[in-house]
């Protein structure tokens, strides 16, 4: 184990990715979550910038599973390949690659397994029995961390549990027993029981529709995808989930005067406004959206509260707020009003204090 740790941190050079269209920072300053998650200190900030050393980091994938809006890619999570290989197995034995463990699934270390991806497979494979071997944790070089592990899980079976999913799994401290489970691959006919009993093809169909492989190779968004693809899908029993753990659900209130920051600072781009010759028309879609609350903090009118998810299954904007326009009275220009009352455009406004402060003089 320490011989096959010391030639793969001689010979990797891979470190992270950051996707800056969707990391805090390029929105608001002051996000720091994946520098003091990184034990390696291989993460640092300057000006709002993220920087990784390929030198210090040891690809653990701590630094992504953290990340609040999923901005950081890691060569070492591929997280479609994992439910792909899922399908083939009778049991799922998950354990590191970096270590001599039982396991017939390997990932770069159990810290990287993201919430939304173990929700995948407790949902895609519902009917097999999952086994997390930490065996080898307590003695990592990586510095592991159960309670992020014991997180994630958490965060997954709390969504899937409010979907109708009952998931089985198990953590495993020590191998007794694991060998035989890891060696055991699945036939064709138990692999179609596994999947809801439906038939062959419609298996097969099943995996390969709603696994979605990402040309762009940013996992994150790929297994958000996949994640809002099986809640389509026939899987889900229970259409009437209402879990807020992976997203959040906005209601806008009359404080809202349509002045757009919602949309400006969303990493997710789950804000949206659309004007209409008489109408200005916010708009939030929940599948975007990461729960960062961006958009609450950038909401000077406080207009933004959490609401009550109904349908978390709609891959879609919905309506929040609509403004109608008036028209200024002074030079006939549209504008949102701030007021009932309010009966001229702010550029006309301007123009009538500044004239008032000119004849004060």
């Amino acid at each position: 184990m320490i011989l096959d740790y010391l030639i793969y941190s001689l010979t990797k050079d891979n470190p992270p990715k950051l996707n800056k269209d969707k990391c805090i920072n390029t929105f608001m300053k002051g996000c720091h979550i994946c520098e003091q998650s990184c034990r390696e200190k291989a993460i640092s900030e300057k000006n709002g910038n993220i920087f990784f050393d390929g030198k210090l980091c040891n690809e653990c994938g701590v630094c992504r599973v953290k990340c609040p809006t999923q901005a950081i890619m890691t060569a070492e999570c591929k997280d479609e390949e994992i439910l792909t290989k899922a399908a083939e197995k009778q049991n799922l034995v998950i354990s590191c690659s970096l270590s001599d463990t039982i396991g017939n699934l390997k990932v770069s270390c159990l810290n990287s397994l993201h919430p939304e991806l173990i929700a995948c497979m407790f949902i895609l494979y519902e009917g097999k029995k999952i086994y997390f071997n930490l065996s080898s944790c307590i003695d990592c070089e990586h510095g592991y961390d159960e309670e992020l592990l014991r997180d994630s899980l958490n965060k997954a079976l709390k969504f899937v549990k409010s979907m109708g999913v009952n998931p089985s799994y198990e953590i495993h401290e020590e191998e007794d027993n694991l060998s035989e489970l890891a060696t055991e691959t699945i036939s064709r006919r138990n692999l179609f029981k596994m999947v809801k009993k439906e038939s062959g093809s419609m298996v097969v169909k099943t995996i390969s529709s709603i696994v979605h492989l990402d040309e762009s190779n940013d996992s994150q968004i790929s297994i958000r995808k996949t994640l809002l693809k099986l809640l389509k899908s026939d899987k889900i029993i229970n259409n009437s989930g209402n879990s807020d753990v992976f997203w959040e659900c906005w209601e806008v209130n009359e404080n809202c005067d349509g002045c757009g920051r919602c949309v400006s600072v969303c990493p997710g781009k789950a804000w949206k406004i659309e004007n209409t010759d008489t109408t200005s028309k916010l708009y939030h879609n929940m599948a975007n959206c990461f729960k960062c609350g961006l958009c609450k903090k950038a909401c000077d009118k406080k207009a933004l509260n959490k609401g009550n998810i109904d349908n978390p299954f709609l891959d879609e904007f919905n309506l929040k707020r609509e403004i109608l326009f008036n028209i200024c009275n002074i030079c006939s220009r549209k504008y949102i009003p701030k007021n009932k009352e309010d009966e001229k455009c702010d550029i006309c406004k301007k123009k009538e204090l500044l004239r008032e402060k000119i004849s004060a003089l």
